[in-house]
């Protein structure tokens, strides 16, 4: 008994589709959200432009933390995380988010308030925030990280870095700033097509 050639392809095609199972349905089904920040409030930078270095920065940041789950067919819930701002790598504020769940194919806007009382910034970083103020906008640095309710990703929280940048002289909000995520079970994400992800 010979197999034809047209059979062997077919078994071969079967075989790895069996085999890429798993990743088709990592990609399809349990991708975590999509994050974006966004400072809706924000005291105590304008004080950064005191002449005196060692006068002590006292900062309230009001953010948003978007996540957008819709390229997703599970809930994703998180126990709790943390929120830093930054500013050229000296601390500003940091707060605790609260516990949340994204719904499969929804969105959830989550608020964060990240303070600190007695920031000293040396001079030299102090002189560059003040020039960037003159300038119209101060790049500041917002970190999150958040642990999942579940083991679904393991004992490691997600990471998020995003780089906000904020309008000086006017009371608006930032615009919203999609975040770079880190975390070691999504890597195939960063390679899948667009149209597995939508």
């Amino acid at each position: 008994m010979t197999i034809a050639r047209s059979e062997i392809r077919t078994i071969l095609y079967a075989l790895l589709a069996l085999a890429l199972s798993p990743l088709v349905y990592y990609l399809l089904v349990n991708l975590p959200p999509k994050f974006s920040v966004q400072l809706t409030g924000i005291q105590g930078l304008d004080t950064a432009a005191d002449p005196d270095p060692a006068a002590p920065l006292t900062t309230v940041f009001n953010i948003t933390l978007h996540a957008s789950n819709k390229r997703s067919r599970t809930t994703w819930c998180y126990r709790h995380g943390e929120a830093v701002v930054r500013y050229a790598g000296f601390t500003l504020g940091w707060g605790r988010t609260r516990t949340f769940c994204v719904g499969a194919k929804d969105t959830r806007d989550v608020p964060v308030v990240a303070w600190a009382d007695g920031v000293g910034l040396p001079k030299p970083i102090r002189d560059r925030m003040a020039a960037e103020r003159r300038a119209g906008t101060v790049e500041l640095e917002v970190n999150v990280k958040l642990f999942a309710e579940d083991d679904r990703t393991g004992a490691e929280p997600t990471w998020m870095w995003c780089e906000v940048g904020v309008a000086t002289g006017r009371a608006a909000p930032s615009v919203a700033t999609p975040c770079s995520v880190f975390m070691s079970k999504i890597w195939a994400a960063d390679f899948a097509p667009n149209w597995m992800l939508v």
